[in-house]
């Protein structure tokens, strides 16, 4: 089987002292998994490697099931593939706007189609703005991502599933990692 070029983005690893993992080490441990090629990027769980192609299920449970193992905590994991990347960095709304601020914007993946979109009470947003397209959400942070209150937390609440953020920039290093 050719082997396809994969990204696997962590949640909440390496994040205020939380969850703390060597990317050397995870590195290796992912390797050991039988995992090819791992690369990382930045401290903050993002994983380039390779696999025979495998349905996305199956890579998440092997991550997530060696970090378990031997590290002892969860750590909600997604796949992403290049092509996914791809549609979601053409996809970005915002892009169009004149003189748009690219360090305001944020991505965040979640891990499946909402099967409900409720109403978002707009006291919260601030100048924050926001997108959602099927299983992304396109943030446009105009107070800054320490600010915001659409973060991570607030998704998964209001969704009901897995979310997790990366900024513009990290976005587009992690299309690049795949090698397109």
């Amino acid at each position: 089987m050719n082997n396809v070029r994969y990204i696997a983005i962590l949640r909440g690893i390496n994040v205020s002292g939380q969850k703390l993992i060597k990317m050397k080490d995870l590195v290796s441990l992912l390797e050991k998994a039988g995992l090819k090629e791992v690369r990382n990027y930045i401290q903050s769980g993002n994983i380039a490697f390779q696999s025979d192609k495998q349905p996305l299920p199956v890579l998440v449970d092997t991550i997530q099931a060696a970090i378990k193992k031997e590290y002892g905590f969860d750590v909600p994991t997604q796949i992403l593939t290049a092509e996914k990347l791809q549609k979601v960095i053409d996809g970005n709304p915002y892009l169009s706007r004149p003189n748009v601020d690219l360090a305001k914007i944020y991505i965040v993946f979640l891990d499946q189609i909402p099967a409900v979109v409720p109403d978002i009470d707009t006291k919260t947003l601030g100048r924050d703005e926001f997108v959602i397209q099927d299983d992304v959400i396109y943030l446009y942070l105009n107070e800054g991502a320490g600010r915001t209150k659409l973060n991570n937390n607030f998704w998964e609440s209001k969704l009901k599933v897995n979310a997790t953020s990366r900024n513009w920039r990290t976005t587009l290093k992690l299309l690049e990692l795949t090698g397109q």
